[in-house]
């Protein structure tokens, strides 16, 4: 498995690389304050960057709710099982004074 994944990095590496070698001319990259100078790879991966930091902001509170969510619901299981728990000791307790009264009474 971890050989797949290894083949699986130098392809991706190999045809960024390769991409990177196909896109390496200037361009004029104007942005708020002023103009610079990059290589379309650069340009194209910094709007990669900032694309994905944005998804990775975007998804922050609904991973938070969750989260929150998750808790609530392990918390009430764990006080479930132990009604359930009580709930058995008590029958059982109740069941073995029930068997000694029986007794008591034969």
């Amino acid at each position: 498995m971890m050989y797949l994944y290894l083949v699986i990095v130098f392809i991706v590496a190999f045809f960024i690389a390769l991409f990177v070698q196909i896109n390496n001319y200037p361009i004029n990259l104007n942005y708020f304050w002023g103009t610079k100078e990059v290589s379309l790879a650069l340009a194209l991966f910094i709007a990669f960057v900032i694309g994905f930091l944005i998804a990775v902001i975007a998804r922050v509170p609904q991973d938070l709710a969750i989260k929150r969510r998750f808790r609530s619901l392990e918390r009430e299981l764990f006080e479930k099982e132990n009604r359930l728990k009580s709930y058995y000791i008590s029958q059982s307790s109740s069941q073995t004074q029930e068997k000694a009264e029986g007794e008591q009474k034969s």
